[in-house]
C-alpha cells in the first residue's frame, strides 16, 4: 500500500503531463485540421494500436507475467533484452511489408489513396513508438517510477513541439513527422537510461516462455480492440472521415478522466503480481476501488455538465457536435480500464477466461456500432461505447471474483451508480430549464455537490479504513518477517 501510493503519485504525475499534452494537442491539431484530416489521423493511430497487439505478439505481456517470477539481475536482463530485441525486428519487419502494400492498406483503412504520403510517414511513427513503449514500460518492471516519468514527460513535450510546429508547416504529413521523431528520441533516451539492464540479444528459452504465456492474449487483445474501436471503421463506412473527427475529438476529450486511472495502472499492476499473496491485500484492492468509483463518476459528471462549454473552449466550431457524445464518452473511458481492479484472471494465469470475455463484448460492440450508428451517427458509436465498457466491466468482475475475491460494497455501488445515471440526466435537463447561464451553471454546481455528499453517506469515501487496512497490513508484514527471522535463527 505504501509503495502503491508512492510510485502512483510518479506515474499520476506523468500521467497527468501526459494528458495535459494530449489536451493541448486537441486545440492546435483542429485548427490545423479539418474534420476529415482529423478522421485520416485517428483512423491511422487506430490502426497502430491494432499493430502493436498483433506484431510483437504481446511479448510485453509475457515479460511483465514473468518478471516477478524470475529471481536474478542477469535473469531479468535476459527476459528484457528478449523482449526488447523481439519487438525491434518484428515492427522493423512489418514496417517493410507494409510500406510495400501501403497503396492498397491505404485504400481499405481510409476509403482512397487521398492520404497515402500521411499514411506511410504513420507506419514509421507506429513503429517507432511500439519500440519505445516496450522500452518505457521496462521502468515499471524495475520499479524505476521516476525514470518512468521522465522519459514520458520527454515523449509528452517533443511529441507537442514536433507535431505542432512540423504539422504547421506541412499539415498532417508533418504531425506524424513530428510524433516520429518524438518517439526516435525516446527511444535513445531509454536505452541509455536501461543501459546495462537491456541488450540486443535474444535468448529462445525466455522468449518461448514470455510467449506461452502472451499468445492466446493476442486475439483477446484483438476482441478488446473491437469492443473499443471498431467503431471508427463503421463510422467511416457509414458516414464520412469527417464524423470520425468529431467523434474522435470528444473520445480525446472524454481521456481526461483516464487521469485518474493512469498512475493507479502504473504502480498497481506490478505490486499486485508482487504481493497478490499477502492478507488484507484483497481489502486494501476493495476500498481503493470504491474510492476510484465515487471520484470517477464526480468527474464523469463535472465533464458532462460542462461539456458544451469545454468542447468551445477546445476544439473549433466545425467539432461543436463533439460536445453532446461527452456524457457516453467519458465513463466508457474510464469503464474500460477500470479492470485493474480485478486481478484474479491475471494472477491465476486463465488468459482463455479472458480471451472469451473480450470475444462476447467484442461481439457486442460490432453488434451495437452496426445499430446505432446508421441511426445516430456519432452519438450511437458514443452510445455503443459506453455499453460495451459497461458489460466488459461486469462480466471481468464477476470472472475475477470467483478467482480472487474483493470483499466489496455491491449495494452501495449499486445504489452510487443508480444515483450518478439520475443526476446526468438532471444537469442535461438543466440546460433546457434553466433561464439564464447562471442558473444553469448553479444547478450544475448543485448536482455535483449533492452527489459528493451522497457518495461519502454510502460510504464510498472511507478514508479512515483505508488507514487502517494499511496499518493492518504494516502489523502482518511485521510479524511475517520477525517469525521467518525466527526459523532462521533456529
Amino acid at each position: 500500500m505504501e509503495r502503491l501510493l508512492r510510485d502512483g503519485m510518479v506515474y499520476a504525475i506523468a500521467a497527468v503531463f501526459s494528458r495535459g499534452v494530449t489536451f493541448l494537442i486537441v486545440p492546435i491539431y483542429t485548427r490545423l485540421l479539418n474534420p476529415q484530416s482529423y478522421g485520416a489521423l485517428d483512423l491511422i493511430l487506430t490502426a497502430g494500436l491494432l499493430i502493436n497487439l498483433v506484431v510483437a505478439l504481446e511479448v510485453g505481456q509475457g515479460l511483465a507475467r514473468e518478471w516477478a517470477e524470475q529471481p536474478g539481475a542477469a535473469h531479468g536482463r535476459s527476459l528484457a533484452s528478449t523482449a526488447v530485441t523481439f519487438t525491434l525486428f518484428a515492427h522493423l519487419g512489418f514496417l517493410a511489408l507494409a510500406l510495400l502494400m501501403s497503396p492498397a492498406l491505404t485504400q481499405a483503412l481510409l476509403g482512397s489513396t487521398e492520404f497515402l504520403s500521411e499514411f506511410r510517414v504513420g507506419l514509421i511513427f507506429i513503429a517507432a513508438n511500439a519500440v519505445f513503449l516496450q522500452l518505457q514500460n521496462q521502468f515499471r518492471w524495475n520499479l524505476r517510477a521516476r525514470s518512468y516519468a521522465a522519459v514520458s514527460i520527454l515523449y509528452g513535450v517533443l511529441t507537442l513541439c514536433f507535431g505542432a510546429g512540423l504539422g504547421w508547416i506541412y499539415g498532417l504529413q508533418g504531425i506524424f513527422w513530428g510524433q516520429a521523431l518524438a518517439a526516435a528520441i525516446g527511444c535513445v533516451v531509454s536505452a541509455v537510461l536501461l543501459r546495462g539492464r537491456i541488450g540486443l540479444t535474444l535468448a529462445r528459452p525466455d522468449l518461448l516462455r514470455m510467449l506461452r504465456y502472451s499468445l492466446p492474449l493476442v486475439p483477446s487483445g484483438v476482441a478488446i480492440f473491437a469492443s473499443f474501436y471498431v467503431n471508427r471503421w463503421i463510422l467511416s463506412m457509414a458516414s464520412s472521415l469527417a464524423e470520425v473527427g468529431i467523434f474522435s475529438v470528444g473520445q480525446r476529450i472524454a481521456g481526461l478522466t483516464l487521469l485518474l486511472i493512469v498512475g493507479l495502472q502504473g504502480a498497481l499492476t506490478p505490486l499486485i503480481y508482487r504481493h497478490h499473496r499477502e492478507p488484507g491485500v484483497p481489502a486494501q484492492l476493495a476500498r481503493i476501488f470504491e474510492v476510484f468509483v465515487g471520484v470517477a463518476m464526480l468527474v464523469c459528471l463535472l465533464l458532462s455538465a460542462f461539456s458544451r462549454d469545454l468542447i468551445g473552449w477546445v476544439a473549433s466550431d466545425e467539432f461543436q457536435a463533439s460536445a453532446a457524445l461527452l456524457p457516453w464518452l467519458a465513463p466508457a473511458a474510464l469503464l474500460s480500464q477500470m479492470y485493474i481492479f480485478m486481478p484474479g484472471i491475471a494472477i491465476a494465469r486463465k488468459t482463455l477466461w479472458q480471451l472469451s470475455l473480450t470475444s462476447l463484448s467484442a461481439a457486442l460492440a460490432i453488434g451495437l456500432n452496426l445499430w446505432l450508428i446508421p441511426k445516430w451517427g456519432a452519438l450511437g458509436a458514443a452510445i455503443a461505447s459506453c455499453m460495451t465498457s459497461a458489460v466488459f466491466l461486469l462480466l471481468w468482475c464477476a470472472a475475477s471474483q470467483r478467482l480472487y475475491a474483493l470483499p466489496l460494497r455491491w449495494r452501495a455501488l449499486a445504489s452510487a451508480t443508480a444515483i450518478y445515471i439520475a443526476m446526468v440526466c438532471l444537469v442535461s435537463w438543466g440546460d433546457h430549464l434553466a433561464s439564464t447561464i447562471n442558473v444553469s451553471v448553479i444547478l450544475k454546481l448543485l448536482a455535483i455537490g449533492s452527489m459528493a455528499v451522497i457518495f461519502n453517506c454510502l460510504g464510498l469515501f472511507q478514508w479512515r479504513e483505508l488507514t487502517r487496512l494499511r496499518s493492518e497490513q504494516k502489523f502482518v508484514n511485521s510479524n511475517m518477517h520477525s517469525a521467518s527471522r525466527g526459523v532462521r535463527c533456529e
